[in-house]
């Protein structure tokens, strides 16, 4: 006996399930589960009939029903919220509520689609034979044991690999991307997996000059294999969001090994023939960089791979570096007058008197150090050995360039501080650690800090930092007398094609920047109506419903902008484990919001804690991201106005909310990372239907800002609780400059203001601790979702 219902046929004899497309794939349980409820239709079956009948005494949880009625739902297609085939009656069990046929399925009208038809006893018993007898023990094994499959890849999937890709996701996100990027290889359309590929990557597009070369990849610290991607170019690979490294070969070119940022679109590798390479030297491609606010345009250039080192430096000494004139060009200063070479000379002598660094003696380095970076040098020697050996000392834009900061891609990641030697005991072999830098250097951050050509009065810059500083140093913008001798200082040289422009060799000096006191509230009154909009109708649309994801239901919903001729879409993302109204978390995403074309491949890594601890998410796509994407002409006033419609943007979907009434629009709680993190003070200076607010990863520009659009006249307008979460080490928000300003300028009282900054860069390589201050702080403002709520859900629709 089979059963038919709507669209589908159950046969229990084949074990098959046929729909209007043809087979449906099923687990074992979820089978028996289709079968049993069948069976009893349109009786109501409580929780603990169906489990015994379904799995005896073999259920690992009660939560397996709930969860196995999710996958069948998700098999007929069928809505918990409006069911077609199965209904959730609160506390007292499911049902089939559609009609349902018995049939027989050896008549033709018993395909899925086709005019019912009752089976008629036969007046005959069967004439059963041996070959048919044979014939059905062995259709039954293959049954059997297609079942077993099905069930052990189901088993391995989702009780034991996507469990394994979440805890990864807390620690190590290469590893959990590594784990995605196999498990896709056996289950391409799991949509659960699928939504776990798009939380932990994003899609990039790798070229190199010349084309053809084979990528693979790594992560920053990892001794795991090296993963393949293919050959170039690769077109939306997709990466995890943390510091990789890349291994690029091509055929009689030097291959290399980098560690380059690729937000928000990474430069192509560039491949040289390996006899034009300058031995132990890296490539920088020519572009853009900015140094203490000074922007400059740089052509190509070569940087040694490594600092220079003892051994490298006694062939200098050795060959007469200290009495051969022709190398010390410049003069040497001090106090204002200039020092004769004579007198210079004298002074440059190891702890024995001989010449050489002030970390030697007798007129060598210590014995076993040939291969660590020479140390103890000032600026004129590191200088005097640039021309020895036909190279120069790097301009800060070279170095910055070369380091990869101040440049287009976005230095999100602060690994390379944990593979750098500072505050340690002394230096240590070149590239030992395993800093690698953007373009292939080693040791750009710690074991010696590293001379450059520029001048800031007397002094002349120094980068990176040394052995005896703190890791932030790497970022700091720093100059020291021209003749210190420090164990620390260090140097490594550039070269390139065309001499270097006066201009990039001038002086550099620190600039002395003091935020002006924030406008009075008049001015800020007029400030504010920018972000101001004449009421008018919303004309929402709910444009999509999505319902595969077994923790929440994603409605896509577009409504009128607060300006003309533009509609905002809305994802809205409603939790299964709650019931309504829902607190409701509002999202500004960060950077990948500008590179994705389509909302629908966004992750939703940052804002899944709050839909698991049963909050909905309203997750806008805000003016000029995702599929609003604009070509914006540069320059002050286009970023004004593209912040205004993004603020009005947000405001509009809180109207939206307002709308809802699954939605508790008394519990509200605002959101931002990064892009979003730094609009936040706009959106809370003037949008008061937030409870709370969260800001990741932001802080004040260094940059002048027009004072409509400066965060200082903003921040002490935002008084309601907030907790900002930083990285002590982000190199784009650094923690005494810019996080530290934009919290203490917050008008929120102490009390109800936190500042976390944990040991990360701008964004962080795992999520345990955030995602507990995020829920904590949730938990604290907004209340805790109701149990009662979850109590109710979880008796009914759990882990659907």
């Amino acid at each position: 006996m089979a059963f038919r219902f709507g669209d589908f046929v159950l046969d229990p004899r084949t074990g098959s399930l046929t729909g209007p497309e043809g087979p449906v794939a099923l687990r074992r349980q979820a089978f028996r589960l289709a079968e049993v409820l069948l069976e009893h239709a349109p009786e109501l079956l409580d929780r603990d009939t169906l489990l015994d009948a379904v799995w005896g005494h073999d259920a690992l949880s009660p939560n397996v029903l709930p969860q196995t009625i999710s996958e069948l739902r998700h098999a007929l297609g069928d809505d918990a919220h409006a069911p077609r085939y199965i209904e959730t009656l609160h506390r007292r069990g499911y049902r089939m509520v559609c009609a349902v046929e018995r049939i027989d399925p050896g008549t033709p009208s018993a395909a899925a689609g086709t005019t019912p038809g009752i089976s008629e006893p036969t007046a005959q018993r069967p004439r059963w034979r041996l070959p048919a007898v044979v014939g059905i023990v062995i259709a039954a094994l293959l049954s059997s044991a297609y079942w077993w499959q099905r069930d052990a890849h189901w088993r391995w999937l989702h009780v034991e690999t996507i469990p394994e890709i979440r805890r990864l996701i807390e620690t190590d996100l290469v590893a959990a991307w590594r784990l995605a990027h196999a498990a896709r290889q056996r289950a391409p359309d799991d949509p659960v997996l699928e939504q776990l590929w798009l939380d932990v990557s994003l899609p990039v597009t790798l070229t190199s000059e010349p084309e053809g070369a084979t990528v693979a990849v790594r992560g920053y610290r990892d001794e795991a294999d090296w993963l393949a991607l293919g050959r170039t170019p690769l077109h939306d690979v997709r990466l995890p969001l943390t510091m990789l490294r890349f291994r690029v070969d091509l055929a009689d070119h030097a291959p290399i090994e980098v560690a380059p940022s690729v937000l928000p679109a990474p430069d192509a590798f560039r491949l040289h023939a390996a006899d034009e390479a300058p031995e132990d030297m890296v490539f920088v491609p020519a572009g853009p960089v900015r140094y203490l606010l000074v922007p400059a345009e740089l052509p190509d250039f070569w940087i040694d791979r490594h600092e220079v080192s003892n051994r490298d430096y006694l062939r200098f000494v050795e060959d007469g570096g200290y009495r051969r004139p022709e190398f010390w060009r410049h003069p040497a200063i001090e106090d204002g007058r200039e020092l004769a070479w004579e007198e210079l000379i004298a002074r440059l002598v190891d702890s024995t008197g001989l010449p050489g660094p002030a970390t030697w003696a007798l007129g060598t380095f210590p014995e076993g150090e040939g291969d660590h970076p020479v140390a103890g040098v000032s600026w004129y020697e590191a200088a005097a050995y640039a021309e020895w050996a036909g190279k120069s000392l790097p301009t800060v834009f070279h170095w910055w360039r070369a380091a990869g900061l101040g440049i287009a891609q976005v230095a999100n990641f602060s690994d390379i501080l944990a593979a750098s030697n500072f505050a340690g005991r002394g230096t240590v072999p070149r590239g030992s650690l395993g800093g690698l830098g953007p373009y292939g250097t080693y040791d750009m951050a710690g074991n010696v800090a590293e001379w450059c050509a520029n001048p800031a009065g007397e002094r002349r810059h120094i980068l990176g930092g040394g052995w005896a500083d703190n890791a932030y140093q790497f970022r700091d913008f720093d100059a020291q007398p021209a003749l210190e001798r420090r164990p620390g200082f260090g140097f490594r040289l550039v070269k390139q094609a065309t001499p270097v422009d006066e201009g990039l060799l001038a002086e550099v000096l620190f600039p002395t920047r003091e935020l002006a006191p924030p406008v009075d509230d008049i001015t800020f009154g007029h400030f504010a109506r920018m972000f101001d909009y004449d009421p008018a109708p919303l004309d929402a649309v709910v444009e999509e419903i999505d319902d595969s994801h077994h923790a929440w239901r994603r409605e896509r919903v577009s409504f009128s902008a607060g300006y003309p001729g533009e509609r905002v879409i809305l994802q809205l993302l409603l939790p299964r484990r709650s019931q309504p109204p829902y607190q409701t978390v509002v999202h500004f995403p960060g950077g990948d919001a500008l590179m994705l074309a389509d909302s629908r491949e966004a992750g939703l890594l940052q804002v899944e804690p709050f839909l698991r601890s049963g909050r909905a998410v309203a997750y806008p796509v805000y003016r000029g991201t995702f599929e609003r994407r604009v070509q914006m002409p540069p320059g002050p006033l286009a970023a004004r106005s593209l912040l205004v419609q993004q603020v009005k943007d947000l405001r509009r979907t809180l109207d939206y909310l307002a709308s809802r009434d699954d939605i508790d629009n008394d519990r509200l709680a605002f959101h931002g990372l990064s892009y979003g993190g730094w609009r936040a003070p706009f959106v809370l200076a003037v949008e008061d239907r937030f409870r709370m607010a969260m800001i990741m990863s932001a802080g004040l520009s260094a940059a002048p800002l027009p004072p409509e659009v400066a965060l200082h006249n903003y921040l002490p307008r935002v008084t309601l609780p907030v907790l900002l979460i930083s990285g002590r080490d982000d190199f784009n928000f650094p923690y005494e400059q810019s996080q530290r300003p934009f919290f203490e300028l917050l008008g929120t009282p102490d009390a109800y203001k936190r500042h976390v900054a944990l040991p990360w860069g701008h964004l962080p390589p795992g999520y345990t601790e955030v995602v507990r201050e995020l829920l904590d702080w949730t938990d604290r403002w907004l209340g805790p979702v109701s149990a009662v709520a979850l109590a109710a859900r979880d008796g009914g629709e759990a882990s659907e």
